[in-house]
């Protein structure tokens, strides 16, 4: 059945350049501006043109700073204060977000670009003469930058609409997807993608999509729908790649620094660019730290924004976590002051400044996925199948052991349920200002339970946003999120 794309109705990509390294003759970057790619996609040169422009929109420059506002400052991790920025921040915290939020027509947005991109790809790259190969190689990247898309869309909003031709028609609506054909859709998908793509990165340029990306994000796509042994198998797999390991070389903060920006770690991440005036990275630093703060790497910016860490949540910490060292307690102003950050005022240096970065944008690769999530999954997946076990407890001991904390034995465990809490904060503490919170405590059962601890309204339908009012008025077949107004 042909589909559509919501919200372009002419062909007009200006390709976007992914700054991949690890060859020697990089890829030029060209724009077409044809309503057809049959009048400029003939030879392989072209067709990698068009696939960066699927990778294009997975690096945009406030990716950091808007995940963290969907899926940390409604949780006990994030808050925000100040800036043009603090209405859409304070709806977020307070449980009061409605369709019209403009972060979520934003999200919708940028993740059907990347799928309708995908499918320009899909869709035309099968008749053109180049290394067969290859091609096999770059329809495979396509169908797990798509598959990837609509899980980030499943994550927020549920089933969405499938759309899976770049073709378009005025007259169709498309409606959303059941339940059922959206998890077997990302499912298949992310499966053929695994089944093609190689272990090391394809034409051995970074931040592509590898085997282990592919089995990766199936591994957590199946703990999102509570299928546990097959994340417990999926997470094996990729453990079994040989491919990634946990960093344990100096603090666990150094992870993210520039020098190991590119280690075995990180599976699949947002690759930014390292171009000096590239205003494609992320602003997250600016969005965070206070007044007054002295760079490493002036100038830099300040915005009035700032992201903050509730105190609730580092409260979690153990006093010689390592990771406590990526949060900033108190700083030396410009006047030689030295300034406390209070209650609820701590902010997360996460990921810290880089050399070459611009007056607000940072060049460092926002994370979506690293080994230590496999290693933490495949703990929880196999708690909830077997109830405490050893293997359990190891691979949350490796994690412990990386950031420098004690370790556990199984006899300190009441059971099931205490590791499983001790799963969620742990998970807490290691991949804070990663955007998962949100994904772990609804998996967990407690998003909306732990909102109410904090005294918000939260009613138990917002575990899904609402589709953005502005589709909804598109496409009248579009039917919205339970407890959210038409």
């Amino acid at each position: 059945m042909r589909k559509v794309n919501i919200y372009i109705t002419l062909f007009v990509i200006a390709f976007l350049l992914l700054p991949f390294t690890g060859c020697e003759n990089a890829l030029e970057e060209k724009t077409f501006t044809t309503l057809s790619p049959n009048d400029f996609l003939t030879n392989e040169e072209d067709v990698e043109v068009l696939l960066n422009s699927v990778y294009g929109v997975l690096r945009y420059s406030d990716i950091t700073r808007d995940a963290i506002t969907l899926n940390e400052v409604n949780t006990d991790i994030h808050i925000e204060r100040n800036g043009g920025i603090f209405a859409a921040n304070e709806l977020m915290e307070e449980f009061l977000w409605t369709s019209s939020h403009s972060y979520l027509q934003s999200w919708w947005e940028l993740r059907y670009k990347t799928i309708y991109n995908a499918n320009v790809v899909l869709d035309n790259v099968p008749d053109v003469d180049m290394d067969e190969d290859r091609k096999e190689e770059v329809l495979a990247e396509a169908r797990f930058l798509r598959a990837f898309s609509y899980y980030l869309l499943y994550d927020l909003f549920g089933p969405v609409p499938l759309i899976i031709s770049s073709e378009t028609a005025v007259t169709d609506r498309p409606a959303r997807a059941s339940k059922e054909e959206m998890i077997s859709f990302i499912e298949n998908e992310l499966i053929f993608a695994s089944e093609i793509l190689p272990v090391e990165p394809p034409r051995n340029e970074y931040g592509r999509p590898t085997k282990g990306a592919a089995l990766g994000i199936l591994a957590k796509f199946y703990m999102m729908t509570k299928k546990w042994q097959n994340a417990a198998d999926t997470s094996l797999e990729v453990m079994s790649l040989g491919k990634y390991d946990l960093f344990t070389s100096g603090n666990r903060t150094k992870l993210f620094s520039p020098e190991n920006q590119r280690d075995n770690e990180f599976i699949f991440v947002a690759n930014m660019s390292d171009t000096p005036n590239d205003n494609t990275g992320s602003g997250w630093l600016s969005h965070v730290v206070p007044s007054g703060y002295q760079w490493q790497y002036p100038p830099r910016a300040i915005f009035a924004a700032e992201f903050k860490l509730r105190t609730e949540f580092l409260n979690l910490f153990e006093a010689d976590d390592e990771r406590l060292d990526a949060i900033l307690f108190k700083y030396v102003n410009a006047n030689g002051d030295t300034i406390e950050l209070g209650e609820d005022d701590a902010r997360s240096l996460k990921f810290p400044e880089y050399p070459n970065q611009d007056i607000s944008r940072d060049s460092g690769d926002f994370p979506f996925l690293r080994y230590a999530d496999i290693l933490l999954s495949r703990s929880e997946a196999l708690n909830e199948l077997n109830g405490l076990n050893q293997e359990s407890v190891d691979l949350l001991n490796m994690i412990r052991d990386a950031a420098g904390v004690s370790t556990f034995d199984v006899v300190d465990f009441s059971g099931k349920e205490a590791f499983r809490d001790l799963i969620l904060d742990e998970r807490g503490r290691e991949f804070h200002t990663e955007a998962l919170r949100r994904q772990d405590l609804i998996r967990h059962g407690k998003f909306i339970e732990t909102a109410i601890e904090r005294g918000k309204s939260a009613e138990d339908f917002r575990v899904l946003f609402p589709i953005p009012q502005t589709e909804i008025e598109r496409n009248t077949s579009l039917i919205q999120n339970e407890g959210y107004s038409q």
